[in-house]
């Protein structure tokens, strides 16, 4: 967190100095609602979503737009097996402790049933740097498809509402 901090502050100024508008982004995760077996990532990452609402404010009288990113499950490759791997290895009522069940479970938790890629990643923070997003500040974005709308109780019940109302029309 404190690496974060530093860069995001040193950067700041530097924009500030040369009088020059400007966007940060950094990279948060979806575990920062919390996630089993990882309680120090889950309070990292929260901590800098909460960095960049607040640094989203005190700089916007320079024009300086701040931002963040939340992964999901970001695979194939060397991250996605090393956290399957991880998660097996530690022993949780919730994570089973065969890497293919765990891979299994994380990929059934997102609705669109597979991996997101670092390509969908890149585009949102190319996105969030463009001029096309010069009114979104103290913003995360979760590149995630939909996994927490998905378990929560009000996107089912909106889910629900939507359906039932369109059947009535």
């Amino acid at each position: 967190m404190t690496g974060v901090f530093i860069v995001l502050k040193c950067f700041a100024h530097a924009l500030i100095a040369i009088g020059r508008a400007g966007a940060i982004f950094n990279t948060a995760s979806m575990a920062h609602g919390g996630a089993p077996n990882m309680a120090a990532c889950s309070a990292s990452k929260a901590a800098v979503i909460a960095l960049v609402k607040t640094a989203a404010r005190d700089l916007a009288h320079a024009a300086i737009r701040v931002n963040s990113i939340s992964p999901a499950f970001i695979g194939p490759g060397q991250m996605w097996d090393r956290e399957v791997e991880l998660q097996a290895g530690t022993p949780s009522q919730y994570v089973p402790d065969d890497p293919d069940e765990v891979a299994a479970q994380m990929i059934a938790s997102v609705p669109l049933r597979r991996c997101g890629s670092l390509d969908e990643v890149a585009a949102t923070v190319e996105f969030l740097l463009s001029d096309d997003a010069s009114y979104i500040t103290a913003f995360d974005i979760e590149v995630s498809s939909a996994r927490r709308c998905a378990t929560s109780t009000a996107a089912r019940r909106t889910a629900s509402w939507l359906a039932s109302s369109s059947r009535r029309r």
